[in-house]
């Protein structure tokens, strides 16, 4: 596998953003006002694609000049200034239509480029946009289209000056911030970027976007591109997997354990002892069941509609939204929704307990899942399916050895024997592997059938869990300012939520703006107030783990009670209506 990139210096404008769709026509048209020689024009376009307007426009006047043609001006700027007020009549229209919510700013994203920018944020990859238009335009749009938040930089053309924003970007990355080329990435759908790109040693991503047919690849960028010797050549961003494998990003992000502090335990206080142990036949029992608990006690739609807002501004503002969940999410028949959140790139992280591995992959291979276990435990024949276990041991071990975690070793598993899994199109763990989601699973040994399998390599599993929980804690790490929502886990989950939390805020990393949110069926009543060890409710864990504790400094935390049915696709009809998808 390749050296994973540190750094990426990014084209704007073809590249994610089609706000300036149709610019090459704007300049024809400016152009044929001097010049009857379309032959020459468009090759000259073609052939000048990312660089910097005024040099295009310089271009332009000594070959009017050359050729005898009386211009209005012999001044560069003269046309620059033509061909802008031309194209921003347009352009401008189109961004006020996004930032007043007329248009989606999904309508002027080339397919896959949010998703694309999201899993660099993931890895921790830093990103920079570079662009040949005006700096002040290509920072006003990419504020529009919600983009500037994944960005540590973004330069343009500065007024009177013919400095090449792309090259100075390149070059200060190699410089200044300490990145070697090796580690760094520039993609773009111009010659200019890819060469410069090739000349420093940085691998280069050709993007052949047909700007008004996402269907179909612009041929005549292709060519372009491929001359110019781009590494990695797509025709847009919506099949990340060759781009990450090549970028050296295949695998779900690591997160570094060195760092975290420790303490004796001699020095710590215990609540419990062997001395305070019930003994059988001399304590008294008490008396049990208590009754039943009261219902809710909030306002759940209010509730729901702020979780809602507070989903939708995390994404505007590029900020993780963790999807944590129980196996009856897939066998609620839930798995289309799921794919859904994460390919409108809503839910950034997916993490579920192994029932859900097992049931996703079912429902790939045969189309169904979910035995009848209170017959099948009678004889023993509960669990005992051959495909099952053999074919997800098989991929677990085989992806444990080359390094993948257990997530990934399924996905990758399916995408090698398709034939094996014709409903992979419904599968939630490998869609979220084709998007560049990480689907994480955390397993707690001896409590999945494939574990009863005679092929079960309990030393692959758990080192493939547990390369999922440094991935998981990876997007905990990142957490501030975005939300963690759990659907019916009720130990895993939390439990594993809350020690990815404290990993994080044991190194530093600040994660107290954080929302928070349990689904189950269960009702609390007061979920906020204090409640002592005699509570039954005391020992649910989402109420602690993931309602109370988590937002102690800061944030908010919800419970809400109903099925997953009516829950989750209310969460995408609330997101919907806000415009995310």
């Amino acid at each position: 596998m390749n050296r994973p990139i540190r750094a990426i210096v990014c084209d704007f404008d073809g590249t994610f953003s089609t706000l300036r769709c149709g610019w090459e026509a704007v300049m024809k048209r400016c152009f044929l006002r001097y010049c009857d020689d379309e032959r020459w024009i468009d090759a000259f376009i073609g052939e000048t694609t990312g660089v910097q307007t005024i040099l295009q426009m310089k271009g332009f006047v000594a070959e009017m000049r050359r050729r005898g043609v009386k211009l209005p001006s012999r001044d560069p700027w003269f046309f620059k200034n033509e061909y802008n007020d031309l194209l921003m009549a347009t352009v401008a229209r189109r961004r006020q239509d996004v930032i007043g919510g007329q248009t989606p700013p999904s309508a002027y994203l080339v397919p896959g480029a949010r998703r694309f920018l999201q899993c660099l944020a993931t890895h921790g990859v830093r990103i920079y946009f570079a662009s040949g238009t005006d700096q002040t335009d290509v920072r006003s749009e990419a504020a529009a289209l919600g983009l500037d938040r994944f960005a540590a930089g973004i330069e343009g053309a500065l007024p009177k000056s013919e400095r090449c924003a792309k090259e100075g970007a390149i070059r200060r990355l190699v410089k200044s911030a300490g990145v070697d080329p090796s580690e760094l990435a520039v993609i773009g759908d111009g010659r200019v970027e890819i060469e410069l790109g090739r000349r420093i040693g940085a691998r280069t991503i050709g993007l052949a976007t047909n700007e008004t047919d996402f269907s179909k690849v612009n041929a005549a960028k292709r060519s372009r591109l491929r001359k110019a010797g781009a590494g990695c050549i797509a025709g847009d961003l919506s099949d990340l997997r060759p781009i990450l494998d090549y970028l050296g990003l295949g695998r779900n992000p690591d997160f570094s354990f060195r760092k975290i502090k420790t303490y004796d335990f001699h020095d710590r206080r215990n609540l419990v002892t062997i001395e305070s142990m019930l003994r059988p036949g001399v304590d008294p029992v008490p008396d049990w069941p208590q009754p039943k608990a009261a219902g809710d006690y909030a306002d759940q739609q209010a509730d729901f509609e702020e979780l809602c807002d507070r989903v939708a501004e995390a994404r505007r503002n590029a900020r993780p939204v963790i999807l944590s969940m129980g196996a009856h999410v897939i066998k609620n028949n839930l798995s289309l929704y799921l794919i859904e959140l994460m390919r409108s790139g809503i839910v950034t992280h997916l993490s579920g307990n192994g029932a859900c591995s097992i049931h996703d992959f079912e429902l790939a291979a045969l189309g169904g899942t979910s035995e009848d276990v209170p017959t099948a435990i009678e004889d023993g024949s509960f669990g005992m399916w051959e495909q099952t276990g053999g074919w997800m041991n098989a991929a677990i071990r085989k992806g444990a050895a080359a390094g993948f975690g257990y997530g990934e070793s399924l996905a990758r598993y399916i995408e090698a024997h398709p034939r094996k899994f014709p409903h992979r199109d419904v599968c939630v763990l490998y869609q979220a592997w084709k998007c560049g989601v990480p689907a994480t699973y955390h397993i707690a040994m001896g409590t999945d059938i494939i574990h009863q399998h005679p092929t079960v390599d309990f030393g692959a599993i758990g080192t493939a869990t547990g390369r999922d929980f440094h991935a998981m804690v990876n997007s905990v790490s990142q957490l501030d300012g975005g939300c963690f929502l759990n659907f019916g886990s009720g130990v895993i989950g939390p439990e594993v939520f809350l020690k990815a939390l404290s990993i994080s805020r044991n190194l530093g990393f600040p994660t107290f703006r954080i929302t928070t949110a349990d689904f189950d069926l269960k009702p609390l009543g007061d979920y906020r107030c204090k409640i002592g060890y005699s509570d039954p409710n005391y020992y649910y864990r989402p109420r602690k783990n993931i309602v109370n504790r988590p937002v102690s400094c800061g944030g908010k935390g919800w419970h809400f009670t109903g099925d997953h049915r009516e829950t989750i696709p209310n969460l995408w009809l609330g997101l919907r209506k806000r415009g995310m998808i």
